[in-house]
């Protein structure tokens, strides 16, 4: 081949009459990388993946995450929406922590609080010369009624899901925030799975927060990249937490620690705590499966979790894991209820293209449905709405529950024990309150309740506190007051290691004839 150039040893001079046009060549190639570069650098910065979380009251703040593949200072432009005007010149901006996420991005993340109540904003996020879209979210009211999505597995189908989610969210634009019931993808470390589920997600939950639950899919991944509530138990923050929206509380459970005594201890305290007129509660493995569970990890959630959730009056528990729709019938101390103010319904929802068949004719099932499915809660006054879909719109079924007309009788009140580290606190399958000595515990020791009135009642009250040593009742401490006014109750025993001491709250404690205590718990 003959050319007008030639190459020689790197340390012997270039001969020919090529030189010019290879020195033009190299400057070229120079002077397109100088000024390519910056524009390389600008797209591959572009924010991307941006979803809506809560980490604080959602009446006043919102919470931001998103993927760049550079690291550096990230920003967060916020301005009402009645007060934008095409631009961000007079926004307001908070800057983001950042951390690795990946082998290619950086995790932003951002909360930004002192909001207005009910309130929409547009934002944007990113750094000068990389800015994402113009977006938009709105703050919680305290209206009494709002609309939410439900989600069970996602895990496989990315695109249909997101195709589904999109359909939803035009179809409810009204829903106020999403729930995910775990397994967001099916291998949590499998980084190109993860992007396709962020891809999938960030058209509605960039405008729509979404607060998942952990399944047994999950794990890395998804502790570095969701931002959530902490407020859950100690060494379990990421796992567990709870918000309110409105007049619901929502309460978000890691099914795989259900035996976990801090989890029961913080469940059964954040239940007592809350006033809500309606009390949900998220977590992957069902308490009442679809199918049997060779596992056992239903009658585990069964024995550790449900006399709470039921103690504590919750109304509904949202599920997945076995990949189909479920509704049961209201449920209370494993017994059928035909009043949903007797037990707690509780919902399997799947989202994803993984589809498992039901069939195994529980008595509890009401209603049950396989393929991709989703569920819009509509709640108005004391009125709730479960509406639940096919991945194609058709309707599974409408439910409803009236709290107005509700006449089943539930706990009065609820009595949660105060954290000691003298005891084990726990609930009896029917519903009492108890205190289980620890090892190393001797002498005389106070036990303490909280009491927390569900519904008034006339008169005055008897808290009575049982010492058990074996099984034999060794002492009884009684305390009589208004306890819809009074919100404690103390005893004092003599106590060693495995000693119990049960609570309970009577209407009257009598030795008169023929007159039995009601218990209001």
């Amino acid at each position: 081949m003959k050319s007008g150039f030639k190459f020689y040893h790197m340390n012997r001079p270039v001969k020919g009459n090529g030189f010019l046009p290879l020195l033009l060549f190299l400057l070229l190639i120079f002077s397109s990388m100088m000024f390519s570069s910056p524009v390389w650098a600008e797209e591959s910065a572009k924010p991307e993946r941006i979803i809506l979380t809560w980490t604080m009251d959602p009446t006043t703040s919102q919470t931001i995450t998103w993927l760049m593949p550079d690291v550096g200072t990230g920003w967060v432009e916020y301005v009402s929406a009645e007060e934008f005007t095409g631009h961000f010149d007079t926004a307001q901006r908070a800057e983001a922590a950042y951390s690795v996420f990946d082998s290619v991005n950086y995790r932003y993340c951002v909360n930004i609080n002192e909001l207005n109540p009910d309130t929409s904003y547009i934002y944007r996020v990113g750094r000068d010369g990389a800015w994402s879209e113009p977006l938009t979210f709105t703050t919680a009211s305290d209206q009494e009624k709002f609309s939410f999505l439900y989600m069970g597995d996602v895990q496989s189908g990315y695109d249909a899901w997101g195709q589904m989610l999109d359909t939803v969210y035009q179809d409810y634009p009204q829903i106020k925030f999403a729930l995910l019931g775990g397994d967001l993808t099916n291998n949590d470390r499998d980084e190109e799975e993860w992007g396709e589920f962020l891809d999938a997600a960030t058209g509605v939950f960039s405008q729509v927060p979404v607060m998942p639950t952990m399944g047994n899919h999950d794990g890395l991944m998804y502790k570095e990249f969701f931002a959530l509530p902490d407020n859950g138990p100690e060494g379990l923050k990421q796992d567990f937490y709870s918000f309110d929206y409105g007049p619901a509380h929502f309460i978000v459970l890691n099914s795989s620690y259900n035996t976990d005594e801090r989890v029961k201890q913080w469940l059964a305290h954040d239940l007592a705590n809350t006033n809500k007129v309606w009390k949900f509660v998220v977590f992957h493995i069902p308490a009442y499966p679809a199918t049997h569970d060779y596992k056992g990890i239903d009658k585990s959630i069964q024995e550790n979790w449900v006399p709470i959730l039921e103690q504590y009056q919750v109304d509904m528990v949202f599920v997945g894991h076995q990949h189909l729709y479920m509704r049961t019938h209201p449920i209370f101390q494993g017994e059928i209820k035909t009043n949903p103010s007797d037990g707690i319904v509780y919902v399997m929802g799947n989202a994803g293209t993984k589809t498992y068949a039901g069939g195994s004719g529980f008595s509890y099932i009401a209603r049950e449905e396989t393929g991709s499915n989703y569920q819009v809660i509509e709640i108005d006054g004391k009125v709730l709405t479960l509406t639940a879909k096919k991945a194609t719109g058709e309707l599974i079924e409408s439910y409803t529950i009236n709290k107005e007309e509700q006449t089943g009788v539930r706990p009065v009140y609820t009595i949660s024990p105060w954290n000691d580290p003298a005891y084990t606190a726990g609930i009896t399958p029917d519903g009492i309150s108890f205190m289980h000595v620890k090892p190393g515990t001797a002498g005389f020791k106070y036990f303490t309740g909280s009491i927390i009135p569900v519904k008034p009642h006339q008169g005055m009250e008897t808290v009575v506190f049982v010492h058990l040593r074996d099984g034999a009742q060794l002492g009884l401490n009684a305390t009589k007051a208004d306890f819809d006014q009074v919100n404690s109750a103390q005893a004092g025993f003599n106590v060693k290691a495995g000693d119990i001491i049960k609570v309970y709250i009577v209407d009257e404690l009598t030795n008169d004839t023929g007159v039995n205590p009601v218990i209001l718990q």
